[in-house]
């Protein structure tokens, strides 16, 4: 018989602990954001104000499937709306139930959340890789326990597909303007001394030598996380201490698991700027691109130029650069995904009732779509500032723009030592 554990207090985790770390190996599409230990992380540093509401699908004594899912009070223009979602808010770009049997793991949660008392006034779950290996999952799970299932895009993400290509093609397919941005930043840095690029691909930490690299990371840290006026940190509209702070906590685990990699560019053997990101099996995922404060913005261009370079030179499916900024990433794309939302929006809570009819008006209806390659049009670097408030809300009360159709692991043998290209 399958039955539903729900987990309402965050120490409770560790009881199904190795459970839950032996399904990460059977589900597709797995990121390290589906582990216990980013939950954990998550929790700690932005669970605030939040309500845990875990899923564990069992068969008899067995884990089959876990759905991690939190009730979040959000400011909308309705007032404050409780919403129930995934534990994500910017730090990945796509979610999902965990296990190997997804739709029958979903369905069951679902029913379960028809089932219990209601404690929100709307289902959103967002970051839904629909296209992919979704397959109208949660929307079919939605619809099989009566719940409306309304679909509509999340998140256009602008990615940097790096597999099946060389350095050539690509820089070919740039626009003239970001072209001549690249050969500037690369004869600006070039002048200042001798550039070397570092790419830290961490190694099983049961290995001789493991180097987890905290002392890149100590550098990391205190440098400055912008370009322009735009962040380029990822995880919405908390403040950059303490997005760094989870990111810090979040780097010994995520390095134990063999997912976080460093990029650093050197000039004159000292660091003036690295990139953070956590690597999955269709790419890297960046969370914050950083510089010293006494470098030029070109070396961000630089950095980002030879990241490129060296997953060609990998044959790393692609890189995404979204999560940091759209308008940031928009310069260095050759295809474009979406990630989706999947609503509920209850009869008997009347002001959900009238979010929905405001989305159904502000969207076009949702057409089937596909990855496209895309043309190699001259990008606008459009560049807004990013509010640096200290919150647990993703959407803001003023902006339906979180509410509408806006623009959103390697095997031991694949496992590289730190090395140095160029």
């Amino acid at each position: 018989m399958i039955t539903v554990a729900e987990i309402n207090d965050i120490d409770r985790i560790d009881n199904f602990r190795l459970a839950w770390r032996s399904l990460l190996g059977k589900t597709k599409g797995i990121t390290f954001a589906h582990s216990p230990e980013f939950l954990e992380q998550y929790w700690g540093h932005f669970g605030a104000g939040l309500k845990l509401r875990t899923l564990m699908i069992t068969l008899g004594n067995k884990v089959i499937g876990v759905v991690p899912l939190v009730v979040k009070l959000v400011p909308t223009k309705m007032g404050t709306m409780r919403v129930l979602t995934y534990p994500l808010d910017g730090w990945g770009a796509f979610f999902s139930q965990i296990g190997q049997n997804p739709a029958a793991t979903m369905v069951t949660a679902m029913r379960h959340i028809r089932n219990s008392k209601r404690d929100w006034d709307l289902i959103d779950l967002r970051y839904i890789d629909q296209d992919g290996l979704d397959r109208k999952r949660t929307a079919n799970a939605f619809k099989s326990v009566g719940f409306q299932g309304s679909q509509s895009v999340w998140r256009q993400l602008p990615l940097v597909k790096t597999q099946d290509t060389d350095w050539t093609s690509y820089l070919s397919s740039r626009s003239v303007d970001t072209q001549q941005q690249i050969f500037s930043a690369e004869q600006t840095t070039s002048k200042t001394g001798h550039v070397a690029f570092y790419r830290s691909q961490l190694e099983d930490p049961l290995a001789p030598g493991w180097n987890p690299r905290w002392d890149l990371w100590t550098e990391f840290e205190q440098m400055e996380f912008s370009f322009g006026n735009q962040s380029t940190i990822a995880g919405g509209s908390f403040s950059s201490s303490r997005k760094l702070a989870f990111l810090r906590d979040l780097h010994g685990p995520a390095v134990r698991a063999g997912l976080a990699r460093i990029d650093a560019l050197f000039i004159n053997h000292a660091l003036v700027a690295c990139a953070y990101g956590l690597q999955h099996a269709h790419g890297t995922d960046y969370l914050a691109i950083g510089r010293q404060q006494n470098a030029s913005p070109e070396v961000i261009t630089t950095l980002i130029t030879r990241m490129i370079q060296q997953s060609i030179l990998d044959d790393e499916p692609s890189l995404n650069l979204s999560l940091l900024s759209p308008q940031f990433a928009n310069s260095w794309k050759n295809q474009d995904q979406k990630s989706y939302r999947c609503s509920h929006f209850p009869i008997a809570a009347p002001r959900s009732q009238v979010l929905r009819l405001n989305r159904w008006i502000q969207q076009p209806p949702l057409k089937p779509s596909r990855t496209e390659l895309v043309a190699s049009a001259k990008p606008e670097l459009k560049l807004s500032q990013t509010p640096d408030s200290d919150t647990s809300i993703e959407i803001t009360a003023e902006a339906p723009a979180e509410w509408d159709n806006h623009q959103k692991p390697q095997t031991n043998d694949d496992q590289r030592r730190f090395r140095v290209v160029g």
